[in-house]
Parts: structure tokens; C-alpha cells; sequence
């Protein structure tokens, strides 16, 4: 069978059984899987085994430890429960390339108010799946596993081997599931590309920025408020740190990598940022407060490192200690490596190649403005390229998050035509 022959077969095959593409997405848009904590991760893990076990082959469910999971990740992530994360081989006819496929169980919390209908409780309408995580990413999970059905079903020829990974806490960082697939040596060096669908269809990610979450603390002196004077509001002087922060947050702002970025942001190149995304201070009304904690969330470029970005932010938080004579403490809550892959290599050049053919027009490759646990993938040395079913309108994090199930199916496509012509040897 020629490559143009199975690409024709497998797609057939996809259009055929869109309605079970869009039954799976629902069936794990179902199962609330909120970090944090880590909601119904084993309930996920089973839903994805027993799809797996269709295909012919034996998947396996690794847990985390807990006492790992007590020393790597910070308890301030609020992690709780069980951690399974499921894994599988699919071999083929012959030897040849090693493909990794990642896709994350996890969800972010649903906003308690805004939905137009229970954000657990899939709802078709219009041409699209709503629901927490329909787009981030339960959706491009089911498009992996029917992307790997299309192979079985059809019987096409392909060589190599093809392992799927689903993985928990993406949406957090520190030490996911990824983390943990490195560790016990599921993912080495010896893998040859990497695909992930955790993006949107626009664009294709070749690059992803780094994160680094810290937890700063202004510590001050607790008293009653109706002598206030004689304690130190904690809460009132971290205000000021906060302008301190803002003000380095414009500077970072101003930076730009090299790399183009996703072109529906407004950005033409991928920028950092540094942002207070949480504060918490006081414990009653009548108490001046002797502690006020701050949350800063640094994005940073491919060109910025992890040390570089904790060094400029201790260089800040130590000067207002030394104008104002108060303790401050500082620490990694936790954080994402940068991701990159050249534009030029060939994996990424064998997906574009297929995503015009499928989406009838060209996919640039980019770098995203988020990030990713794959980035982990990518420190291996291993070429990862990220393609997704979501869109800059699918309003991921948001209320009424949606997928669209033409793009669930060109998904599976891409995915399936990248299986065919990168196992097959037509990468060029």
C-alpha cells in the first residue's frame, strides 16, 4: 500500500467515526479532573487504559510515590491523592523511528459562576464540545487515541514504534507526570520525535517559554488595630514591593526572543513577562496583619534560563529589604523549563507538510506564549513539535471552554498522516 493509499484509508476511517472521537471527548470532559488537588486521576487513567486495551496492546499505570511527590513538589500547589500515569507501546511491521506521544489528564479549576451549562457535563452544540478541559486538552487526548485506532484499525504498514503517555499535573508544573516517565526511563534519549497536542491548531509550537512561580513573603509585627502603630503592616508594605515588582515587570516586558511567536497574541516575537498573580495577608479585621504573602509568576524566553530570572528577581526583593528594614523570605513554589526545536528540523517540517494538507493551508512554526511540561521532553535533545485542536477563541482556562469537532478531527489526521510519513522514511 503506497503512502498516498494509506493516508486515504486512514482518513476515511476518521471521518467514519467522528461521532466515537466526540463520544471519548465527552466521556473524559466527564470525569472532573481538577488540579489542584488531582480530582479522579485513577477514574481518568482507567477511561484511557480501557481505550488503549482496544487497540490490541497492554498499556501500564505508573504511580507516583507519595513520599516523591512530598519531596519534589511544594505543598503550596495544594497536591492530594493517587498520581497513575498511563503509558503504551504500538509497534509496527519493521524497525525504524521512535515516535512519543504526551497528553495531560488534568484540568485547571472551573470558575464557579459564568457557565452556560455544568463545566463536568459535556454539551454538544453548534459544531462544538464544551466543558473544562474539552480544549485543554481531554479533546486532543481523544484525537491521540483515535489517531492511533485509524493505524490499528486500517492495518496500514508502519514501522518503528509509536508511545502514547498520558500524564497528570501538567497544569501545575513542578514534578508531573513527564517529570516522572524520565525518571523511571520510559522517556530517553533514544526517542527520536515528540508530539504533543497541547496547543491550538494555528500555529505550529516549536517553542514554549519557561516559568518560574515564586512565593515572596513581606514579614511584618502583629498588633491590635486600634494601636496600629505599634505593629507593622505587612499587607501595606508589600503594596510597595508590588510597585517594585510592576515596574520590573515593564522592563521584562520590553524584551523579545528571536523566535516568532504565535501570531494571534499580537506579539511578532515571543515576549516574557513578570506578573503578582496572588496575594493573601491578615487573619481578621482587627489584627494589623504580620505577614503578607505575594505570588509572582515569571514567564521567560528560550534566551533567558531559570537562574538568570530568580537572580534579577532576589536582586529586587533584597533592595526594598534594604530600604524598608524589614525580613522578607523568597522561594520556588514551582516551574517549567523553556522548550525549542529548530523551525528547520525535520520532524517539524514533516508536520507542517501534513497540516497544510489537511487544514488546505499553511501552519508557520512558532513559539507559544505558554507553557509546557514537554519542555522536560525537549532537554533530552529530543525534537518535540506541539499542534493542538484548540483555537485562540476556544476560551481555555475561561468559562464555556470549547473545542470545535472539525478541528478534533483534523487533529487525528495530522497526527495520523505525521505517524505514516515519519515510520515510513518520508521525512525530508
Amino acid at each position: 500500500m503506497s503512502l498516498q493509499t494509506s493516508i486515504r484509508t486512514v482518513d476515511r476511517w476518521i471521518d467514519a467515526h467522528q461521532k466515537d472521537l466526540v463520544d471519548l471527548t465527552c466521556r473524559l470532559v466527564n470525569i472532573d479532573t481538577t488540579v489542584p488537588p488531582g480530582r479522579n486521576y485513577p477514574r481518568v487513567a482507567q477511561l484511557i487504559v480501557g481505550e488503549l486495551k482496544l487497540l490490541g496492546i497492554t498499556p501500564s499505570v505508573s504511580y507516583i510515590p507519595e513520599a516523591t511527590i512530598r519531596r519534589k513538589a511544594d505543598p503550596e500547589l495544594g497536591l492530594n491523592g493517587p498520581r497513575p500515569n498511563v503509558t503504551a507501546s504500538l509497534k509496527g511491521a519493521g524497525e525504524g523511528p521512535k515516535i512519543l506521544l504526551n497528553g495531560h489528564m488534568d484540568v485547571v479549576p472551573a470558575q464557579p459562576t459564568g457557565w452556560s451549562s455544568d463545566p463536568f457535563k459535556a454539551t454538544t452544540k453548534n459544531g462544538k464540545i464544551y466543558g473544562r478541559g474539552s480544549a485543554d486538552m481531554k479533546g486532543s487526548d481523544a484525537a491521540i487515541i483515535y489517531s492511533l485506532k485509524a493505524l490499528v484499525e486500517t492495518g496500514v504498514h508502519f514501522n518503528g514504534s509509536i508511545t502514547p503517555t498520558f500524564t497528570t499535573d501538567e497544569e501545575v508544573g513542578g514534578y508531573t507526570g513527564v517529570n516522572h516517565f524520565i525518571d523511571k526511563h520510559v522517556i530517553t534519549k533514544d526517542i527520536d520525535y515528540c508530539l504533543s497536542p497541547d496547543t491550538n491548531i494555528e500555529a505550529i509550537d516549536v517553542a514554549s517559554l519557561g516559568d518560574s512561580e515564586f512565593l515572596i513573603t513581606v514579614h511584618g509585627k502583629s498588633a491590635h488595630s486600634g494601636r496600629g502603630w505599634t505593629g507593622i503592616n505587612a499587607i501595606e508594605h508589600a503594596s510597595s514591593l508590588i510597585e517594585k515588582l510592576k515596574k520590573l515587570g515593564v522592563e521584562v516586558g520590553r524584551r523579545r526572543s528571536k523566535i516568532p511567536a504565535e501570531p494571534v497574541f499580537g506579539n511578532k516575537w515571543m515576549r516574557p513577562g513578570l506578573y503578582v498573580t496572588m496575594v493573601k495577608g491578615g487573619i481578621k479585621g482587627n489584627i494589623i496583619p504580620d505577614s503578607c504573602d505575594i505570588l509572582v509568576d515569571r514567564r521567560f524566553i528560550p534566551e533567558e534560563n531559570a537562574a538568570q530570572v530568580e537572580r534579577e528577581l532576589v536582586k529586587t526583593v533584597r533592595e526594598f529589604s534594604r530600604d524598608t528594614e524589614l525580613k522578607t523570605s523568597m522561594k520556588l513554589v514551582t516551574g517549567y523549563t523553556p522548550m525549542k526545536t529548530s523551525p528547520n528540523h525535520p520532524l517539524v517540517k514533516v508536520v507542517r507538510r501534513v497540516a497544510k494538507r489537511v487544514l488546505g493551508q499553511d501552519v508557520p512554526p512558532r513559539g507559544s506564549q505558554g507553557s509546557t511540561d514537554v519542555a522536560q521532553v525537549s532537554s533530552l535533545g529530543i525534537p518535540v513539535v506541539i499542534i493542538g485542536a484548540s483555537r485562540s477563541d476556544s476560551n481555555i482556562h475561561g468559562v464555556d471552554e470549547h473545542v470545535r469537532i472539525t478541528d478534533l478531527v483534523s487533529v487525528t489526521k495530522i497526527f495520523a498522516h505525521s505517524y505514516l510519513e515519519l515510520l515510513n522514511g518520508h521525512v525530508h
